[in-house]
């Protein structure tokens, strides 16, 4: 099955968001990546991905996206201000 990450950021901006993504590989790029949507309200950056795998998903934190937090200085307020939630779909579609 799949596996959904969902990230939720008190205080970072949409533009923000634009610089660590800057800094990795494009979706279209990033290996086991099904769908991502990311977005803002009036308090939060919102991020949700859907991954092949639990696997793929922690290759690309470990490989890619910590370390673009860790060069702009974001790690510790990510971590800090984040509500993350994960879990396997029980079913997935995709049109």
């Amino acid at each position: 099955m799949a596996f959904v990450h969902s990230a939720k950021v008190k205080g970072v901006t949409f533009e923000r968001y634009g610089a660590v993504s800057a800094k990795h590989n494009p979706p279209q790029d990033i290996d086991g990546l099904l769908a991502w949507a990311a977005g803002t309200d009036e308090n939060s950056l919102n991020v949700v991905t859907i991954w092949q795998s639990q696997a793929h998903q922690e290759r690309f934190a470990a490989e890619q996206l910590f370390p673009a937090f860790q060069e702009l200085g974001v790690a510790e307020e990510v971590m800090a201000n984040g509500e993350f939630t994960t879990y396997e779909t029980g079913e997935f579609y995709i049109r």
